[in-house]
C-alpha cells in the first residue's frame, strides 16, 4: 500500500518530539536547510564538529556543549520524515521504507551471484539494506529493541588496547549515564494482558510451548530476574525467555534525537545542529610533529544529496561549488556517521588503503589498510507461520498511520499508549540461548512479532504487516569478519561498494550454520506444542538439517552492520583506532559509532554505540 506524505515536508522539526522537553526553545539551535546559506556565514568556526546524529554523535553532542563547548552536528537527512512511522512502535517497519528518510544500500552477501537466495535484486546487483537518513540515524527505524550487551566485549577492547575505561565496570557507569536521558518501556507486557482480556488462547498457548524449551538449553539456569538488562543477568550471562524494553516513552519512540533536540534547547548558541548537510571529506593541515591533523569538513548544502536516497539531487559539478560549504574544527572532528559512511569519508579524505584509493582517483594522505576492512553483522532467518485464524489482537489495524486506521486514532488519543495494538514494536518475547554447550555468553536470540517478515527485500513491509501470520526470527551473534566497504570513486555522493561475505563468502562458516539449524528445529518444536497454524517459511521441503543448512545460506540476512574502523593494538596494521577512538596517525580526529568496535557487542548494537558514545565524551572531557 502507499506510504502517505510526510507530515512535515523538508527538514522543519516538530518540537513535539522533545515529549515536554524544552519544548518550542530548540529551533534557535537547529540550522535547517531553509536557513543554510545565512548559517554557513553566521557559523564557520566551532569547537567539535560531529558527522552524524545517530547514537555515536548525538549523546557525544550533547556532552560536550554541556560541558560548555561549541558543537556543530551534521546530518545528511532532513530532520524528520513521517511522523506516525518514527513515533508508533508498531509501525517501525514503515519507518524503515519511509521515502523522506530512506537511504537504500545493495549489498552483496557472497561473491558468487548464484549463491544469494530470494532476497537478491538483480537489477541492483545486491540484497536491499536499509538505512536511515535523519536526526536519530538508524534510531530513527530501528525496531527499538534495548539489550544490554556482554561484559566480554569490553574486556576484548579493554585487553587490546590497555585503556582501562573499557573495563566493565567503567562501562556499566556509562550505560547508567545513557539511562539518564534513555526511557526504557516494556510494551510488550502490556500487549499481552490486553490479549489475556481478550480470553484469546493463541499467545498463552506461543508463551507456554517456548517456555517448555528453557530446560533444554546448554548449561540453563532458571533466572531470578525477569529483567534481561538487570545486573544480575548481565553478570551471569543468563539465559532464558525474556520480553527486552523499548526505547520508547508512553508507548512512543524516544532515543538520540529527543537527547540531541532537548539538549539544543538546553545550551543554545552552543550546540548546532544543520540538516541535509552531506559532508564530502575531512580537512587536514600538518600538525608540528608531521602528523595530518584534522582542522573542518567540506559539506554539500542540498536535500537527498547522496546516491541511496530515494529519487536522489542531481547535481553539476559547477552546482556542487556553488553548494559547497566548509567549517572548521578548533578541536576536533568526530566521525559518527556508521558503519558503511564513516569508512567511507575517511577513504574520501586520503585515509585507507593506499593501493585502493589510488584505484579511486584519491590522492593517499595516510596508509591505514584496515579502514574500511573487518565488516561484520548478524545472520537471521525467519519461520513463519500462517496461523489458522487471524488475531483478534490486531483486527482493527490497517498498518498505515493515518487518519482511516482505527488502531492509529487509538493509540495517538490514548492516555496509556501502552495497552494499544500500536504501543508494541511487535517483539511478544523471546529467547536468549547459547548454541552450544562451553560458551561463555548467549550467542542467539529466537524472537516471535506477529508478522510476515522474511528479510528485506522490495515491499517487505507489506508483506510483514499481517493479521493472520506469525514469525519467529533467528538471530546468531557471530558472524565473518571477511567483509569490505570500498569506495566505487572519489565521487561523495556515489554509495560505497559493500560486500559482506557472509559465511566467509559461502566457503566456511559452519558452526553458525549448524547453530541456526538446531535454533529453527527449537522453534519447529514450540510451534509444534502451540498448534497455532502451518508453516509457510521456509516450509516443509526443508525438513532436513542438510536442507535447512543450504536455505540457511541462501536467505540469512542482517541488519546490524559494524566493525569496519575497528579498535585495535597498538601495532597492529589492520587497527584503524586507539581505544579513544582516535584515528591512529593522525590528530585531532576521531570515529564513535557502530564501526568503531573489533567485534559486534551483544545481540541488538544499539545501546553498546550509545554507551561508547558515552565513553567517547568522557575520554574527551577528561583531556580537556
Amino acid at each position: 500500500m502507499p506510504a502517505p506524505a510526510p507530515s512535515h515536508p523538508g527538514p522543519l522539526l516538530d518540537r513535539r518530539r522533545l515529549l515536554g522537553l524544552a519544548a518550542g526553545l530548540a529551533g534557535t539551535a537547529v540550522l535547517t536547510h531553509a536557513g543554510a546559506a545565512a548559517a554557513a556565514d553566521g557559523v564557520d568556526e566551532v569547537d567539535y564538529v560531529i558527522v552524524g546524529s545517530g547514537p555515536g554523535g548525538s549523546p557525544l553532542a550533547a556532552r560536550l556543549a554541556e560541558a560548555g563547548f561549541t558543537v556543530l552536528v551534521l546530518e545528511a537527512g532532513p530532520a524528520e520524515g513521517t511522523e506516525a512511522f518514527y513515533d508508533v512502535p508498531a509501525l517501525n517497519l514503515r519507518a524503515t521504507t519511509d521515502p523522506a528518510v530512506r537511504w537504500d544500500y545493495y549489498v552483496r552477501h557472497y561473491s558468487d551471484n548464484a549463491a544469494h537466495g530470494s532476497q537478491w535484486v538483480p537489477e541492483h546487483g545486491g540484497v536491499l539494506y536499509p538505512r536511515a537518513s535523519t536526526l536519530g540515524g538508524c534510531t530513527a527505524h530501528h525496531a527499538m529493541v534495548s539489550m544490554y550487551p556482554n561484559h566480554s566485549d569490553f574486556e576484548h577492547v579493554r585487553t587490546l588496547t590497555g585503556d582501562p575505561g573499557w573495563a566493565p565496570d567503567a562501562m556499566w557507569q556509562h550505560w547508567c549515564r545513557v539511562q539518564e536521558w534513555q526511557s526504557l518501556e516494556n510494551g510488550a507486557l502490556a500487549l499481552g494482558m490486553r490479549d489475556l482480556m481478550l480470553l484469546d488462547d493463541q499467545l498463552p498457548r506461543l508463551y507456554a510451548a517456548a517456555l517448555a524449551q528453557l530446560p533444554f538449553l546448554p548449561g540453563y539456569l532458571p533466572s531470578l530476574d525477569p529483567r534481561i538488562n538487570s545486573r544480575l543477568n548481565v553478570d551471569g550471562s543468563t539465559q532464558g525467555f525474556f520480553v527486552p524494553p523499548s526505547a520508547t516513552r508512553n508507548a512512543t519512540r524516544v532515543g538520540p534525537r529527543e537527547r540531541l533536540l532537548a539538549a539544543a534547547a538546553a545550551n543554545p548558541g552552543r550546540l548546532l545542529i544543520r540538516t541535509d548537510a552531506l559532508v564530502e571529506r575531512v580537512r587536514f593541515a600538518t600538525s608540528t610533529d608531521g602528523r595530518p591533523r584534522a582542522v573542518g569538513v567540506d559539506f554539500l548544502d542540498a536535500p537527498r544529496a547522496y546516491g541511496a536516497s530515494v529519487d536522489p539531487t542531481r547535481m553539476t559539478s559547477a552546482e556542487r561549488a556553488a553548494r559547497r560549504r566548509s567549517v572548521r574544527a578548533r578541536r576536533e572532528v568526530i566521525l559518527a556517521a556508521g558503519a558503511f559512511n564513516s569508512p567511507q569519508l575517511l577513504m574520501l579524505s586520503g585515509i585507507g588503503p593506499a593501493a585502493h584509493l589510488r584505484e579511486r582517483g584519491v590522492t593517499p594522505l595516510l596508509d591505514l589498510p584496515g579502514v574500511g576492512g573487518n565488516l561484520q553483522d548478524r545472520y537471521e532467518v525467519s519461520v513463519t507461520t500462517r496461523l489458522d485464524r487471524s488475531l483478534r489482537l490486531l483486527q482493527n489495524c490497517r498498518f498505515t498511520g493515518t487518519a482511516d486506521d482505527p488502531a492509529y486514532v487509538e493509540w495517538r488519543d490514548a492516555p496509556l499508549r501502552a495497552f494499544t495494538p500500536y504501543g508494541s514494536t511487535g517483539m511478544l518475547g523471546g529467547i536468549r540461548r547459547k548454541s552450544r554447550a562451553g560458551l561463555r555468553d548467549p550467542d542467539q536470540f529466537v524472537f516471535a512479532t506477529p508478522s510476515n517478515f522474511t528479510g528485506y527485500r522490495p515491499g517487505y513491509d507489506d508483506q510483514a504487516y499481517s493479521h493472520d501470520h506469525l514469525t519467529w526470527l533467528v538471530l546468531q551473534a557471530r558472524s565473518s569478519r571477511a567483509g569490505t566497504v570500498r569506495l566505487r570513486s572519489a565521487d561523495p555522493t556515489e554509495p560505497p561498494w559493500i560486500h559482506k561475505r557472509s559465511f566467509a563468502d559461502g566457503h566456511g562458516g559452519q558452526a553458525e550454520v549448524d547453530a541456526m539449524v538446531d535454533a529453527v528445529r527449537m522453534v519447529r518444536r514450540i510451534n509444534g506444542l502451540a498448534a497455532l497454524g502451518r508453516e509457510a517459511t521456509p516450509g516443509r521441503q526443508t525438513w532436513t538439517r542438510e536442507a535447512l543448512g543450504a536455505w540457511v545460506r541462501r536467505e540469512a540476512w542482517g541488519h546490524h552492520a559494524s566493525c569496519s574502523n575497528p579498535i585495535g593494538a597498538a601495532g597492529d596494521p589492520q587497527a584503524v583506532l586507539d581505544g579513544q577512538f582516535r584515528v591512529r596517525g593522525t590528530r585531532g580526529l576521531r570515529v564513535v559509532d557502530a564501526s568503531s568496535y573489533p567485534r559486534i557487542p551483544g545481540l541488538f548494537p544499539w545501546v553498546a554505540v550509545a554507551m561508547a558514545s558515552e565513553k567517547a565524551a568522557a575520554d574527551i572531557l577528561g583531556r580537556s
